[in-house]
C-alpha cells in the first residue's frame, strides 16, 4: 500500500488533486437552509401581494361602476353609501367620474343586492391582502433577527424600500 500525503497546495503525493470541501454542517449550513426558506418565502409573497392588489384594482373597478350605474337609475347618495360602506363625498365622486351612463332599468333591490355583495367581496380582498402583509412583515423580521438576510436584500427581495426595512426593524434584538 503506498500512503498518500497531502500538500497545502491540495494535491495528493500523487499529483491528483484531492478534495477537501468538508460537508455542510454547523450553523453555517443552518443560515443557508434559513436564507433559502425565508428567500423562497418572500418571493410567494411577493406573489401573493400582487395577485391580492390586481384583484383589488378589479373589483375596486367593478364596484365603482356599479356605484355609478346605481346613482345613474336614481338611488340616492346617502343610500348607496350606506350600502357600500363608503363615505358620501366618495360615492358622489365616484358617481360624478362616469358620464356616459344610461339607465339600466334594473330594479332598486337589484342593485343594492349586487352592489352590497361586490363591496363584500372587495373588503374580503382587502383583508387577505392585510393578511399577506402582516406575515411578509413577520417574515421581515425573522429575517432580520436571525440575520439571513441585510436589509439591502430584504428590500430587493420584497420590494419595499430600504427605509420602510429599517422602520420596520426598529427596537427588534438581532442575534449576534
Amino acid at each position: 500500500m503506498r500512503a498518500t500525503t497531502v500538500s497545502v497546495s491540495g494535491r495528493s503525493g500523487t499529483g491528483r488533486y484531492t478534495y477537501r470541501a468538508r460537508t455542510p454542517a454547523g450553523p453555517q449550513a443552518a443560515v443557508k437552509g434559513e436564507h433559502a426558506r425565508i428567500t423562497r418565502a418572500l418571493a410567494a409573497h411577493r406573489q401573493l401581494l400582487s395577485h391580492a392588489s390586481s384583484a383589488i384594482r378589479t373589483l375596486t373597478a367593478a364596484r365603482n361602476e356599479m356605484i355609478a350605474q346605481a346613482l345613474e337609475d336614481g338611488l340616492t347618495l346617502a343610500t348607496v353609501s350606506a350600502v357600500t360602506g363608503e363615505n358620501v363625498r366618495a360615492v358622489r365622486t365616484i358617481g360624478l367620474a362616469y358620464d356616459d351612463l344610461h339607465a339600466s332599468g334594473l330594479p332598486r333591490n337589484a342593485q343594492l343586492d349586487a352592489l352590497k355583495a361586490k363591496s363584500e367581496e372587495l373588503k374580503a380582498a382587502e383583508r387577505h391582502r392585510d393578511q399577506i402583509t402582516e406575515r411578509r412583515e413577520a417574515l421581515i423580521v425573522m429575517a432580520l433577527q436571525t440575520q439571513a438576510c441585510d436589509d439591502l436584500e430584504l428590500a430587493s427581495l420584497t420590494g419595499l424600500t430600504q427605509d420602510h426595512i429599517r422602520r420596520s426593524s426598529r427596537g427588534l434584538a438581532r442575534s449576534a
